[in-house]
């Protein structure tokens, strides 16, 4: 990716802050919409529009953009590695055997990578499917138990009778 683009990604990102601040969450959105366009490596822009979409409570939203998001980002990652590849091919060939014996190369002969961005967002989308799944729950249950309780019927406490033990008393002899 150019440097341009990169200067780019970050001035959408910038100026979608400024309209955060200042409260117009719709068009910050959009912004963050366009810097994840240009750069799908922008954590910080994706990261941001997820906490966007949070705070409107619009949870199947954030759910489908981590979605996007983390599939964006492989992509342009395993892009980023397979042009290192085509301009470094001779440094690619001469480690390839070691890399292999190390168990650092994935099925598709490109390097393992282990991203933190990726863990937290699978992490946070397993939350929020959770969340989604069990709120739904909730709100079915709450309503079939207000619909099969019985109306309360007003009655006045029944007194209770203490019961008395009656011993037999023997009877005198005449």
């Amino acid at each position: 990716m150019s440097e341009a683009k990169k200067i780019k990604s970050k001035k959408h990102f910038e100026e979608a802050i400024m309209l955060e601040r200042a409260g117009d969450t719709p068009n910050a959105i959009k912004l963050y919409q366009k810097a994840v366009a240009i750069d799908p490596t922008n954590t910080h822009a994706w990261n941001r529009q997820m906490i966007l979409y949070r705070k409107t409570k619009t949870k199947d939203q954030e759910a489908q953009l981590i979605k996007t998001a983390t599939s964006e980002f492989q992509k342009a990652t395993e892009a980023k590695q397979q042009d290192w590849l085509k301009t470094n091919q001779t440094k690619a060939d001469s480690s390839r055997e070691l890399a292999q014996v190390l168990g650092m190369l994935e099925p598709t002969g490109l390097p393992k990578s282990y991203d933190q961005t990726i863990d937290k967002w699978q992490t946070r989308l397993y939350l929020l499917e959770y969340r989604i799944k069990n709120a739904r729950k909730k709100k079915a249950s709450a309503k079939n138990k207000k619909q099969k309780l019985p109306t309360p019927v007003k009655s006045t406490p029944a007194k209770r009778k203490s019961k008395q033990i009656k011993t037999p008393v023997p009877k005198a002899k005449k």
